[in-house]
């Protein structure tokens, strides 16, 4: 038996059927097997007959292979914990280039370059504070996947890399990134992420002392722990 339509969702999921109702506010679709979905009418992009349906798929796929390149850019902001000297802030910033054509363009596979800033109270042999701002620049790659295919969503996402320092007397090393937030699709190529983020950079810096009341600049290993808010463009 052929099946005379296909419904398209915006998440890019097909659906091939029998439309039972479509009206504004929803679209029931019976299936082969006899069962019936039923999908707001906002999240169905298109229905069409499935010869019709078919000769889209064959032009999408030779549109996809064109264009299976995405963009990331993202934003994020935090509080920094480090052991040596205490809490400060972070402000920073990713770009990233990858592709989202696995798990019907759901899963974001990618890599780039980023800035973190990070800024941490110093206290000094008179005791007095002033701010210091430890930046570096990460190489990265990330992985992230809305868990379901929705219009909204909750997301996940992990990235790993290598930080460089771009302070003098600093030096970078191995950063990972772990977030958890909601996704929000606004066509097949687009979608906002608003996540809480964690992310840990490993680091030696100098750090200032005092040793029976001497002052010495130790040169130690260091980890910036940050927590924070990330909002994401892809596109």
């Amino acid at each position: 038996m052929l099946w005379a339509e296909v419904v398209t969702l915006r998440t890019g999921q097909t659906v091939k059927g029998e439309v039972l109702l479509q009206n504004e506010e929803v679209v029931i679709v019976r299936t082969k097997n006899g069962m019936r979905y039923q999908y707001p009418a906002n999240e169905v992009a298109s229905i069409k007959a499935e010869d019709m349906a078919a000769k889209d798929d064959d032009f999408a796929d030779k549109k996809r292979n064109v264009r299976a390149v995405n963009m990331r850019f993202q934003l994020h902001s935090g509080a920094v914990y480090v052991p040596q000297m205490g809490w400060g802030g972070q402000v920073a910033a990713d770009w990233m280039v990858g592709s989202r054509m696995i798990q019907g363009k759901r899963l974001f596979v990618g890599g780039g370059i980023g800035y973190r800033a990070k800024i941490m109270p110093t206290t000094l042999a008179d005791t007095t504070s002033s701010n210091t701002t430890y930046s570096f620049i990460p190489l990265q790659a990330m992985v992230s996947l809305p868990l379901l295919e929705h219009k909204h969503a909750p997301v996940i996402g992990i990235s790993a890399g290598y930080g460089f320092a771009a302070n003098k007397d600093t030096q970078g090393g191995i950063c990972v990134g772990v977030d958890l937030g909601w996704n929000y699709i606004i066509n097949e190529q687009s979608s906002l992420q608003l996540s809480l983020y964690a992310d840990w950079q490993q680091a030696r810096t100098n750090v200032k002392q005092v040793i029976e009341d001497k002052e010495y600049i130790n040169h130690m290993g260091c980890n910036f722990i940050t927590m924070g808010l990330k909002f994401a463009v892809l596109f």
